[in-house]
């Protein structure tokens, strides 16, 4: 009996450990994701990509044409849509865009981060602005350009993920928020529980602190150390490594849930030395001693 007591608190131990780790982790990975500049890195790079400026291009005068057209503007005039294209190409491969779209990153990361929570499906799609990039070369349009008066161009939207990608980023998202929402206090639950079936008690919190000690150091030496290719192909979905965010979220957010995971571990194995040193004093002399 007291064998199979020592082995459940042995195993309780290892879990609980394994659980918290997972959780500090998942805690990093969500905090660089959500209040950083991961989200905000990834857009502005794919956004930049020559995809997204062909795009941003065609969408870009379609909606400069609309809003000519809403201001009572005849379209149909010999040389217009192409004078349009030929302007919101400058604009968006100048550098007052790049500063526009970097200006844009908090909208734009809060658009990803609410297209991954919910019930959401399909590609990931950000909306940008670039209403005063136009009005300001807007009077580059031959003969009407300086009568035409200040336009409201409609919001011109960016594919960030593909469909089938996105699908495979918001598994990893729910997982992810499920760690960081449920696996803390399951760890406390499976540690108190292994304390209780544990036949050395005196001992146990030792042990559980070594055992997050070592389990989060095999965790930060994962994260640090293992080839990204090999973290890539643990992420979900067919074809995600190849996605500029994956990327970004190795190099920024891995970075952090190392520095939260070897932080947990030199804390934790320090917290072991000093309750192995309290634990043994306790234990007082062996008998027969003199």
């Amino acid at each position: 009996m007291k064998g199979l007591r020592t082995f459940a608190s042995a195993l309780c131990i290892i879990v609980g450990a394994a659980l918290l780790a997972a959780w500090v982790a998942a805690m990093a990975a969500l905090t660089a994701i959500e209040d950083s500049t991961v989200i905000e890195d990834a857009a502005a790079r794919v956004i930049q990509s020559d995809s997204a400026q062909l795009a941003l291009v065609t969408q870009g005068s379609d909606a400069v044409i609309t809003a000519l057209a809403d201001q009572g503007v005849n379209t149909d005039i010999p040389g217009l849509k192409a004078a349009v294209r030929t302007i919101v190409e400058s604009i968006v491969s100048s550098d007052e865009f790049t500063a526009a779209v970097n200006a844009q990153v908090k909208s734009v990361r809060e658009q990803v981060v609410a297209n991954l929570n919910g019930d959401n499906t399909g590609p990931i799609v950000v909306t940008l602005d670039f209403t005063d990039e136009v009005n300001k070369r807007v009077e580059q349009i031959p003969i009407i350009g300086p009568s035409i008066p200040d336009l409201t161009v409609p919001g011109v939207d960016v594919q960030v993920i593909d469909a089938e990608t996105a699908d495979s980023v918001r598994s990893a998202w729910d997982a992810l928020h499920w760690i960081a929402d449920w696996c803390g206090w399951l760890a406390l639950a499976v540690l108190a529980l292994g304390m209780l079936v544990s036949p050395r008690r005196r001992w146990y919190l030792a042990k559980a602190a070594l055992a997050i000690a070592v389990l989060s150091g095999i965790g930060w030496a994962i994260v640090k150390f293992v080839q990204p290719s090999t973290i890539e192909s643990w992420i979900p979905g067919e074809g995600v490594a190849d996605q500029i965010i994956v990327e970004i979220f190795r190099d920024d957010a891995a970075a952090a849930v190392a520095k939260n995971l070897g932080i947990v571990a030199l804390g934790a194995a320090i917290v072991a030395v000093v309750l192995f040193l309290l634990s043994a004093r306790a234990r007082g002399p062996k008998k027969g001693s003199s």
